[in-house]
């Protein structure tokens, strides 16, 4: 057995996150970075793991070690504690930076080691990445590790165990814990702009073969965590279109009723596909919040076509599914005008989320290939791009009707209109849920009654924190709208309870504290998760999972971090962003595939 020989360090990029020339939108949250991001102190606050690399650890028989988010300085310790033969780095387009940074250091304090770079960063051009690694995936990441290794590549991919925090706001987390379980990666609809589909090559990669593996893997990882004392009460399901294998998903359905019991569930889809569930379907499977694509009314994208939208979302809201809606500006068809008015119709769905995304061209994609053979790409972008902007907040290319400057304005008062309007998301989440446990209550299912009673419940956790709204919510709109559902969150579910009354004054406390350290920069960064796998892949050992958010690291050390941050970081040069060539961005080959030094690298292939 190969393994016996290896040794591997996977990890993230290195924190912090916020350095000089780097968006805001890059970093170790989602909603918080890209959604929730104009919402103050109620912002939704997770940071969230590169489960890839769990996965990878869990399914090769070499022993490893990952690490989520390590500084510099924990990165170096870890290297100079072992031997390792390789280590792996996963990154973006926009973290390509922190890769440079990293493999200087890996070569200075493991010089032996085989560095092996992955994620979907790994679309940059080889003459960039070769200089950097001894491997590049640019595929499912379990099979190439195994080959690289001299391991079985055929055997199957078992699930991994890859718990994160549930959301904190207002400054109050949670003490549950979210599952992440993974049932497939790329997608077959290939819109242009879409990196995780083209990636794969339009083509989709299931990681679980059918609803009920993806159900089993639910409750083992649910398990898991009982087991490690914490309790698991809702999962993320990574899928990018999950309702678009209609046979699969009535699978799931069949083993959700069978194990009679509701589910919390946040996935993805399209309107094609949820149209071919109806919301009661959806609702059994468990599904809580949905992230699916409202795009451009005149995108043209397939994944677009099913039921009409309104009628859509409104049928998910009653059965308590809230609806994460994506919006794209910046489409070449798009003016002010046309984006506001798209903008309008967005606003009327009243999504409980929303996330307004720059059109721009990712290399690799369809788009990126038009813009390249038209010699679109701003200057700034073609020879020498700051590929930190490349985040979905920056305009690279020609526009007949927007400067960068004008649409990158735009956006942010889109998001900030989203929020003053239609107020935080934390309380359109409540809305959407208390609507499904009224609509739901006298269901004969049981299965849906049973929902009923824990979306009541979800949504009268909230009843503490409306005190916060009536002093940190911006607009009389929304302190409206936050007053609406407080009182029928008191006449579905009763009156506050004394100790929601007590704890009203502690939360606004709280959330101006929370404002107060985001304006600041202080007490942001995650702070570092390792995990410690035996042979075969066996978790043997794992810090905290809250830990991601800073709790149980020593307060001291963080706060200087942060000052090393704040104050010394801005006073160093920026780092250099890569030349590619004199001729600037070349054609991505479609056969491109992952690279390694057979000899160097693998016991086989």
């Amino acid at each position: 057995m190969g393994h016996r020989r290896h040794r591997v360090l996977l990890t993230s990029v290195t924190r912090p996150f916020g350095g000089p020339g780097e968006g805001a939108s890059v970093g170790a949250e989602l909603f918080h970075a890209q959604v929730t991001r104009a919402q103050g102190a109620f912002s939704l606050r997770q940071v969230i793991r590169v489960w890839g690399l769990d996965l990878i650890a869990a399914n090769i028989e070499a022993p490893s070690v990952v690490l989520h988010y390590p500084s510099m300085d924990e990165l170096a310790q870890e290297l100079a504690g072992a031997e390792w033969t390789h280590v792996g780095v996963n990154f973006v387009v926009a973290t390509f930076h922190k890769v440079r940074q990293m493999v200087s250091l890996i070569r200075r304090l493991a010089p032996r080691a085989k560095i092996v770079l992955g994620g979907y960063g790994t679309v940059l051009p080889d003459e960039l990445l070769v200089p950097l690694s001894d491997a590049v995936c640019r595929e499912e990441g379990v099979r190439f590790m195994r080959r690289l290794l001299g391991e079985d590549s055929l055997r199957p991919v078992i699930p991994a165990h890859s718990p994160v925090p549930s959301n904190a706001v207002l400054g109050y987390q949670q003490k549950t814990v979210v599952g992440h379980v993974a049932a497939g990666l790329g997608c077959a609809n290939g819109c242009d702009f879409c990196c995780t589909s083209h990636f794969f090559r339009r083509r989709y990669v299931p990681l679980r073969g059918s609803g009920a593996e993806i159900y089993d893997a639910m409750m083992e990882t649910k398990a898991r965590a009982e087991r490690d004392g914490y309790r698991m009460d809702s999962f993320a399901l990574i899928d990018e279109d999950f309702f678009l294998q209609r046979r699969r998903g009535e699978q799931f359905l069949e083993a959700v009723r069978r194990g009679g019991k509701p589910l919390s569930i946040f996935g993805f889809g399209s309107i094609k596909g949820l149209s071919q569930f109806t919301a009661d379907e959806i609702a059994e499977m468990g599904f809580d919040l949905i992230w699916t694509a409202f795009e451009g009314k005149r995108s043209g994208y397939a994944k677009l076509d099913g039921r009409p939208i309104g009628e859509l979302y409104a049928d998910l809201r009653s059965r308590g599914v809230a609806v994460l809606s994506s919006m794209i500006i910046g489409f070449p068809y798009q003016d002010e005008a046309t984006v506001r008015s798209e903008f309008e119709d967005l606003m009327r769905l009243e999504p409980a989320m929303a996330q307004i995304l720059i059109y721009f061209a990712f290399p690799g994609t369809p788009f990126f290939e038009d813009v390249l053979r038209e010699g679109r790409f701003l200057p700034q972008y073609r020879k020498s791009p700051d590929l930190r902007r490349w985040d979905g907040f920056a305009l690279h290319v020609e526009h007949p009707h927007f400067t960068p400057a004008s649409l990158e304005r735009l956006q942010r008062e889109l998001y900030r209109d989203d929020f003053r309007r239609l107020g935080p998301s934390l309380y359109r989440l409540g809305r959407a849920w208390l609507r499904g446990a009224e609509v739901l209550a006298s269901s004969p299912n049981p299965l849906l009654s049973a929902r009923a009673a824990r979306l009541a419940s979800a949504a009268r956790a909230m009843l503490p924190t409306f005190g916060a709204a009536r002093i940190l919510l911006p607009t009389r709109e929304a302190r409206g709208r936050a007053a609406a559902l407080r009182r029928d969150i008191v006449r579905v579910t009763g009156r506050p309870s004394l100790l929601d009354r007590l704890a009203s004054p502690l939360v606004v406390g709280m959330g101006t504290a929370t404002w107060l350290a985001d304006r600041l920069g202080v007490l942001q960064q995650p702070a570092l998760l390792r995990e410690e796998h035996g042979d075969g892949g066996v978790l043997v050992r794992s810090d905290p999972v809250h830990r991601l958010h800073g709790r149980g690291a020593p307060l001291g050390a963080r706060l200087r971090e942060d000052a090393r941050h704040l104050l010394l970081d801005p006073l160093r040069r920026a780092p250099l962003e890569p030349v590619l060539t004199t001729d600037g961005w070349k054609p991505i080959p479609s056969d491109r595939g992952s690279l390694f030094d057979e000899p160097s690298c693998a016991a086989g292939a």
